[in-house]
């Protein structure tokens, strides 16, 4: 048996209601140029939101250059200061000096017959 064309499948009133005031009540009314508006302001929005973060993206990246080469003079002057406190070491052993001072200042090291303690 077929249904005749103005057979329709039962739903209650109430549920078409209900939905129907669910539908007007997100629908927004408003007119074509008020939504040429906001939909110029949200690609501006959106175009601007691209640019800044660009912009700080570019901000890292100098900064991470600039990080970078910190490190390598920061390394470069570790590598002096090590050498140089060797090179300190080194002038200030007991044997350089005495030696220095045998052939600059003619000055020699006591021995032991020479240290008399009281």
């Amino acid at each position: 048996m077929v249904p005749n064309a103005s057979v329709r499948i039962y739903r209650p009133r109430q549920m078409e209601s209900i939905r129907e005031e669910h539908r007007l009540k997100w629908r927004l009314h408003l007119s074509g140029s008020v939504r040429r508006f906001l939909a110029m302001i949200c690609v501006v929005a959106l175009v601007v939101g691209l640019l800044i973060t660009q912009f700080f993206y570019g901000q890292m990246m100098d900064m991470r250059a600039q990080a970078e080469q910190l490190r390598g003079v920061n390394s470069q002057i570790y590598n002096q200061n090590v050498a140089l406190l060797a090179q300190r070491a080194r002038l200030t052993s007991k044997d350089r000096i005495v030696a220095v001072a045998a052939v600059k200042l003619n000055l020699f090291e006591p021995d032991q017959g020479q240290v008399r303690r009281m």
